[in-house]
């Protein structure tokens, strides 16, 4: 919701948000001081201070909230996000980036491939991102790059151009019972692709190369493994903060990629985002010298600082698959260094499903921190949270990790404060409240230099 304020305050227009966890004073990270923006408590009560032309859900609201219902009884007309992403780029050529993993990444990186080409794209991506220093705006030309997220089937609201696939993997179980209904729900989104447009996704992953079969419109594969694929990355080297490889083109040529990003996952992202700008009329070369200098965007793989010697990174991997990689990643970087993971579980029904590839996946790290379960949308007791969590502690250790269960950050700051060595590395990861540890040391690294 963030991106979309940002887009709308770029346009012109005047915004009120509301926000169940905003507590007082009122302010939202990422978000323009603007004095066309208010942040409202959410209460009925500060309804009044409207009148309102329209009130936007998020998919997080369920539409029997009684904020909600109060708007409709007062004649407000409620859309979701989706709704009004595909009204503000209707005029746009849309550039649809979907998928289980690497959505925000990818669309981050072809945003930045079709602005340094001159090009002036709008966007919509799910972090913020540190070149723009936004994660949404309308953009001066006719292409817009929109993240595209499964979730409750929001993505059929847009109207691509091309769209990406960066691969299907099991993940909203509280949205789609079984994997048949999780491939219908993409097959549906491919088939909104223009007839002239494209479907850029990874050869070697067999759902999404099902849903290319029945594709209207042409199609081009991207693969690190498949080199039958249209797109191929080869010569992967990781130096430190930055991957080098070369990309070959479907003419058969190569080209250097020198990506300021880390992980091979990343390369993927950038194949992928390498490969639809082409589609779009982008030179490859504009393509490879805008990635050497992609700033990425926040909670992926993000440096946040130093404390105590110790390296600070923050991730949103709340998925094993992408937990799995982060931590190689973080391996590959840091070598000789500890691995300590921060994790909070987000979703009981997601934890308990992927249960064992949760435990293979923390296994990678040389020491857990594992929070209560995080219940998005979920009626559960915190009781409940904290037995599943504490299942998965057990687990890991009877794999020979160390594994502990804290009750809230706090309680993690302090061991880690207690604990940690100089040169670790602590990777806090979670779609929930992991990155707010960061603050914390932060606050006190402030403290220590004031006294």
């Amino acid at each position: 919701m963030t991106a979309l304020g940002e887009i709308l305050l770029g346009a012109g227009h005047p915004v009120a948000g509301m926000d169940q966890s905003l507590l007082p004073p009122f302010s939202l990270p990422g978000l323009p001081s603007d004095k066309r923006l208010r942040l409202l408590p959410w209460s009925g009560a500060a309804l009044a201070s409207g009148p309102f032309d329209v009130c936007v859900v998020s998919p997080a609201v369920s539409t029997d909230s009684p904020i909600v219902k109060q708007l409709v009884r007062e004649g407000v007309p409620v859309i979701s996000l989706h709704e009004c992403l595909t009204n503000v780029f209707a005029r746009h050529d849309q550039l649809c980036v979907a998928g289980s993993h690497g959505k925000s990444t990818t669309s981050a990186m072809l945003a930045w491939i079709l602005d340094t080409a001159g090009l002036s794209p709008g966007f919509f991506v799910g972090a913020p991102q540190s070149g723009f220093e936004c994660s949404g705006r309308t953009g001066s030309g006719r292409v817009a790059v929109l993240e595209s997220c499964e979730y409750q089937s929001s993505f059929y609201h847009f109207n691509p151009r091309m769209a990406v696939i960066t691969g299907i993997e099991r993940d909203h179980f509280d949205c789609y019972p079984s994997e048949t209904s999780e491939d219908a729900a993409f097959q549906r989104f491919a088939s909104g692709i223009h007839r002239d447009g494209f479907l850029i996704y990874r050869k070697e992953c067999r759902r999404t190369a099902r849903i290319a079969d029945n594709a209207v419109c042409k199609t081009t594969t991207f693969s690190l493994h498949d080199t039958a694929a249209d797109w191929f990355a080869t010569d992967i080297q990781c130096n430190g903060w930055r991957t080098h490889f070369r990309c070959r083109r479907p003419d058969g040529q190569s080209i250097d990629v020198d990506l300021c990003a880390v992980g091979q996952h990343n390369v993927q992202n950038a194949v992928a985002a390498m490969a639809t700008a082409a589609e779009y009329g982008v030179d490859t070369h504009v393509a490879a010298e805008a990635l050497s200098r992609f700033p990425g965007i926040q909670r992926r793989f993000e440096l946040r600082g130093h404390y105590h010697d110790m390296t600070l990174i923050d991730d949103y991997a709340h998925h094993p698959t992408a937990i799995t990689v982060t931590l190689t990643a973080a391996r590959a970087v840091f070598p000789q260094s500890r691995l300590l993971a921060v994790f909070e579980p987000h979703q009981m029904i997601r934890t308990r499903s992927l249960f064992e590839d949760f435990t293979r996946a923390l296994t990678l790290a040389d020491e857990v921190l594992l929070l209560p379960v995080f219940p998005a949308r979920e009626q559960v007791t915190h009781l409940e949270c904290c037995r599943l969590s504490g299942e998965l502690v057990r687990e890991l250790n009877h794999n020979a990790v160390k594994a502990f269960l804290f009750a809230n950050l706090d309680q993690v700051v302090s061991r880690i404060d207690h604990s940690g060595r100089p040169n670790d590395v602590i990777l806090t990861m979670g779609a929930g409240r992991t990155n707010l540890i960061h603050d914390q040391f932060t606050r006190r690294i402030q403290r220590h230099s004031v006294a």
